[in-house]
């Protein structure tokens, strides 16, 4: 996914830049609405992250431009001004988002992943997957949590993408055996449930936020909130009688 950053500040587009690539964005820059105009021709970026004060014209007049090209790439406003009257503008120029400056690159990165979130470009189906923190890029295979890199084995990448494209679903083990590659798998073993574990050591033995659960008796789910069962079941009610 491709996410425009239109801003003059150059240590804070490093900043988005450095963090939006580590969690695998490709990002293009501008540091003047005419060149951003330029760049918005036809739909191309997945976001875009527009200051309101740019050095040439109004942030408010590229995203008004936008809206008027009959773009409905997701945009996010960046601004030092923080009355609700200017949100309110904002929001009602057309934008999807409006985040006041400064801000934590946390929380940044939190609103990008859920503006791109149902976003997709015509004819091309989506490559980059999130489920809370975590960032799954299917098409170059690449996965990390926080902006931290998680190093996979071409198996565990293969069953996390296989996850995180039915995340918030219960899958069984034969599920996620006819879904990835035969070559990777022996059919009928317990090899599912093996890297599964291998999966939720790196996925999430150092976060808070537990995203890969077992549903006792029927599979596996990858999801930001535990699954019924499994909440019911922490509470001491049976899980038949859901």
């Amino acid at each position: 996914m491709e996410i425009l950053i239109v801003e003059s500040n150059r240590t804070l587009v490093q900043s988005l830049r450095t963090r939006l690539e580590a969690d695998g964005f490709t990002v293009t820059t501008a540091a003047i609405g005419h060149d951003a105009l330029g760049l918005l021709t036809e739909p191309r970026f997945h976001g875009i992250l527009l200051s309101t004060g740019l050095p040439d014209m109004k942030g408010l007049q590229v995203l008004r431009e936008l809206r008027n090209r009959n773009l409905d790439t997701p945009v996010m406003l960046l601004s030092m001004q923080s009355a609700v009257a200017d949100r309110v503008c904002g929001l009602d120029s057309g934008a999807d988002d409006y985040l006041v400056k400064p801000f934590h690159i946390d929380e940044c990165m939190a609103r990008v992943r859920r503006l791109v979130r149902t976003y997709q470009l015509p004819n091309k189906a989506p490559s980059i997957f999130c489920v809370a923190d975590l960032t799954v890029d299917t098409e170059h295979h690449i996965a990390t949590r926080s902006g931290t890199r998680i190093l996979l084995s071409a198996k565990e990448s293969a069953i996390l993408e296989y996850m995180v494209q039915h995340q918030g679903q219960t899958l069984t083990r034969e599920d996620i055996e006819a879904h990835v590659p035969s070559s990777m798998l022996q059919p009928g073993s317990a090899v599912i449930s093996v890297y599964i574990h291998y999966l939720r050591k790196k996925l999430d033995r150092d976060y808070p936020v537990k995203l890969l659960h077992t549903v006792r008796g029927n599979g596996y789910v990858l999801s930001a909130e535990p699954p019924a069962a499994a909440r019911y079941a922490s509470y001491g009610i049976p899980t038949h009688s859901l």
